[in-house]
């Protein structure tokens, strides 16, 4: 079963991605949120593995992004992902802070999982907060973001190991519940 390790953002962050997200699925876009059957959070995927076991994953992160929460997650610009998924998301601008904690988190699964994703992996992580998935028209989805204004201070708030695909299943990484 895969699993993401997620960052969920702070209370204002996740309202005004919220509302992006409305505003995509009101001009016709797939956001994330909006995507039937699932309980999508806003938040930035720090990995993603094809198998685990979720509690040991959870626990032995810990330690690791206990100091998360806080940490600072500016999204800027927005960009697509030119792949099969065809998503928009907003980056993240990352920090030596958050590109170092997320090395030690690699470090942390390497042992622990199975099929770490390539996109996810130390030194290739490109930090982000998805909007949509399916995006067959770039320039509309950039007509909706440009009304909102960017960049959003958004900050970590929590961490989960989650189920994907679905968002349902999640287990908060112990150091900061």
């Amino acid at each position: 079963m895969p699993y993401a390790i997620e960052l969920f953002l702070d209370d204002e962050a996740e309202r005004r991605v919220r509302e992006i997200w409305a505003a995509l699925d009101a001009a016709g876009i797939q956001s994330l949120g909006g995507i039937p059957g699932t309980d999508y959070h806003p938040h930035v995927s720090f990995s993603v593995y094809a198998d685990g076991d979720p509690e040991a994953v959870a626990d032995a992160l810990a330690p690791v992004l206990g100091s998360v929460a806080g940490l600072p997650l500016p999204l800027a610009p927005l960009g697509f992902f030119l792949t099969d998924e065809a998503v928009a998301f907003l980056g993240v601008v990352p920090s030596e802070r958050l590109l170092g904690l997320h090395r030690a988190a690699d470090r942390v699964l390497e042992p622990l999982v199975r099929g770490i994703g390539d996109y996810y992996r130390a030194d290739v992580l490109l930090p982000h907060c998805t909007l949509a998935v399916g995006v067959a028209d770039r320039e509309r989805v950039a007509r909706v973001v440009e009304g909102f204004g960017l960049p959003i201070a958004a900050r970590a708030e929590r961490a989960y190991v989650v189920e994907i695909p679905g968002g349902q299943n999640r287990v908060g990484v112990a150091a900061l519940q």
